[in-house]
């Protein structure tokens, strides 16, 4: 196994972890701690994660590209979609972000007839841009090259002036206090999106709960109506779900399979 090999199987190991050892990635990967924090010097170079005293976090930020995070957590994301298709009806106007969730949302939704679909997402546009049973409306403005995706006061502009019966919202980040993303222009948007719909479904897989290097805040939950997570958050969640009338929907797991 080569570097580049070896810096894209500590990634997936960290996608389903969310940090690593020093040590035991060595043991994972059979080389030396040396060769291993040098992989990681590059990682952090490249804005994937964050180097800590021995350990290693994957760090969600504006430099992990869309093909990226798309990839990261991929059967959480399906499964997440899957039960997130239970909030919608035929007829509904929906907002998606542009995010990697929403994105495997869109890839599901697009089978359902009569929804008129509207995000700032090129890659979503792309899932929509032969949909002949409903409508896409695209959201103009600044490009963010990282995310593919439009921001700015003028995407800001227009999402104030429509109105939607839903808003699937995938933030970076799920407290107790409120949602959270990682840029300022792109909370601003989701922020907008909440604010101009009727409802609002946070799709968010296990990693976003308790998420506390993210810095930006979007909304607090009191603007929640759903979150649909492939895992039972904390206790402290559940009481604050409840307090809040937040519907809680959990993806279900796959079948396991007899292999006997």
């Amino acid at each position: 196994m080569n570097a580049l090999q070896r810096q894209k199987e500590i990634l997936k190991n960290l996608e389903m972890t969310g940090f690593n050892h020093v040590s035991e990635l060595s043991r994972l990967f059979q080389v030396s701690e040396v060769t291993i924090r040098s992989d990681l010097r590059v990682l952090e170079q490249k804005g994937f994660v964050e180097r800590k005293h021995g350990s290693v976090i994957l760090k969600e930020n504006e430099n992990i590209n869309f093909s990226f995070s798309s990839k990261a957590l991929v059967e959480s994301k399906v499964r997440i979609a899957s039960a997130a298709l239970s909030c919608i009806e035929e007829g509904d106007s929906v907002f998606l972000d542009a995010s990697s969730t929403s994105w495997h949302f869109a890839l599901q939704l697009r089978n359902i007839k009569n929804i008129t679909v509207i995000s700032n997402s090129i890659p979503i546009f792309e899932i929509f841009k032969d949909y002949r049973d409903g409508e896409l409306i695209g959201i103009p403005g600044k490009l963010n090259p990282a995310s593919q995706s439009f921001i700015g006061p003028f995407a800001e502009t227009l999402i104030k002036n429509l109105r939607a019966n839903k808003a699937f919202i995938s933030p970076k980040a799920i407290l107790p206090d409120g949602l959270r993303d990682n840029g300022m222009l792109e909370s601003s948007i989701r922020k907008c999106m909440i604010d101009a719909a009727e409802q609002t479904i946070v799709l968010a897989d296990y990693s976003k709960f308790g998420n506390n290097a993210i810095l930006f805040g979007i909304d607090t939950l009191d603007h929640v109506d759903a979150v649909v997570t492939d895992q039972l958050p904390g206790e402290e969640y559940l009481k604050k779900f409840k307090e809040k009338e937040i519907r809680l929907l959990l993806a279900e797991r796959p079948a396991a399979v007899n292999r006997t």
